[in-house]
């Protein structure tokens, strides 16, 4: 198409930088061509078109309005927006940058550059940025949200609170504002009026899994866990089964005791999330509580079917064999976690606990050898390990090992701890 004598003016004038009289020459040529009117209409369309998340649309208006006035520093705060979107950093800077040259005072500009700081991980600079946006666009909604939601983030939340108020009040039916709001008042330890911030955003957005989810977690915070429970399976009526809803909820069932409550939402979280291995783990052990040994074995048999190298699931087989008891199943189970994870000192404590428990001096010998290898994996304070050692040797007829390490035990497991009294006990039999 051809240029105008305008429009090459103007071309002229941006590449030297003179941005004012870039803009007269672009407008007057706009004028001439009668194209002034379509491109402001282009650029509220693509306004619509972004917010709705035609990406394409939106791009397509911009550029169209940029081809027409190329100093037309709201078409390149579009162009940023979509580019930051779509994870295009680089273009996302290029198209910032333009905005902030082209038209120094508007907020917009400073608030994506901002946003392209903060991306980077240039915290300093992009709430520099961003605090500039806000103040020169007060009465812009993502200006004075995005330097809000930093504030909070940084844990400034009293500043944070006074810029997400003022977004929520400029579009009261956007959830952002308060769902952020929230997120200020719960770093001010202001529980109630987060609560009621979260509120806000989950009737703004009730379809929005993450606005359920946060208030299960204040209301779980606040230890109110039948009020949470309570939130979550309304959540879950709305937004179906969500794994992330269903963990929160079985977390406050749990804290109500309500084990067969919690087994309901284990079993609705396998049904969309089959693949999540510790809901397995989770069912059995709630199985076994329930004293469903049958359940258990079951489930841990499936989670194997699955993944036959889950060793905690041979590891908790294990458990469950050694309750029946069922050493042989037991010990086969618990060889083949150790096998799997060599780096636990759980299934070598748990295997090693077992020989003692049996009558063959052979495995005794051994379970002394594995529990040897358990106290070099294990946490210091870890005193079964070291406890169970010394049983093994007093079944080897070792007593004077036993009777050592026993009187050692003695002085270093704290009192009230559960196994104090049983060292102790021990450390007497012996002769200590």
């Amino acid at each position: 198409m051809a240029r105008s004598e305008a429009y090459r003016r103007g071309e002229a004038a941006l590449k030297a930088g003179a941005y004012d009289e870039a803009r007269k020459h672009f407008r007057s040529d706009e004028e001439a061509r009668g194209t002034s009117a379509d491109s402001a209409a282009r650029l509220q369309a693509a306004e619509a078109k972004l917010k709705s998340g035609d990406v394409p649309g939106a791009a397509a208006s911009f550029e169209v309005v940029l081809d027409r006035n190329p100093a037309t520093a709201e078409a390149y705060a579009g162009l940023a927006r979509l580019a930051l979107a779509t994870g295009q950093l680089d273009a996302a800077k290029v198209h910032a940058m333009a905005c902030v040259r082209l038209a120094p005072m508007l907020g917009l500009g400073w608030t994506l550059v901002g946003l392209v700081h903060e991306t980077v991980g240039e915290g300093g600079l992009a709430l520099e940025a961003l605090k500039k946006g806000a103040e020169l666009g007060p009465t812009n909604f993502l200006c004075q949200l995005n330097y809000g939601r930093l504030l909070a983030q940084q844990g400034r939340s009293r500043e944070a609170v006074v810029a997400l108020q003022t977004a929520a009040a400029l579009e009261p039916s956007n959830p952002d504002a308060p769902r952020f709001l929230g997120m200020a008042y719960h770093e001010a330890k202001q529980f109630r009026l987060a609560l009621k911030a979260f509120e806000k955003a989950k009737d703004l957005a009730p379809k929005r899994v993450d606005a359920w989810a946060t208030l299960g977690d204040v209301l779980f915070e606040l230890k109110e866990f039948q009020a949470a429970r309570e939130v979550l399976d309304r959540g879950l009526s709305t937004c179906g089964d969500h794994p992330a809803l269903l963990e929160k909820a079985l977390a406050a069932t749990m804290m109500l005791d309500d084990v067969p409550g919690a087994i309901g939402y284990l079993e609705r979280e396998l049904a969309v999330a089959p693949d999540h291995e510790q809901a397995w783990l989770n069912l059995a052990h709630l199985a076994v509580l329930q004293k469903d040994g049958e359940k258990a074995e079951r489930v841990l048999k499936a989670l194997l079917e699955k993944n036959p190298k889950q060793w905690e699931a041979h590891f908790t087989l294990g458990n469950l064999y050694g309750a029946v008891p069922h050493a042989a199943k037991a010990e086969a189970a618990y060889r083949k976690a150790i096998e799997l994870n060599p780096s636990s000192f759980k299934p070598l404590l748990n295997l090693a606990t077992l020989f003692i428990e049996g009558a063959e001096p052979k495995q005794h010998a051994e379970a002394v050898t594995l529990l040897e290898r358990a106290r070099v994996l294990a946490p210091a304070d870890e005193w079964r390990v070291p406890y169970n050692l010394a049983l093994a040797q007093v079944r080897l007829g070792k007593k004077e090992q036993a009777r050592a390490l026993a009187e050692k035990l003695g002085a270093q497991v704290p009192q009230g701890h559960p196994l104090h009294g049983e060292v102790v006990k021990l450390a007497k039999n012996l002769g200590a």
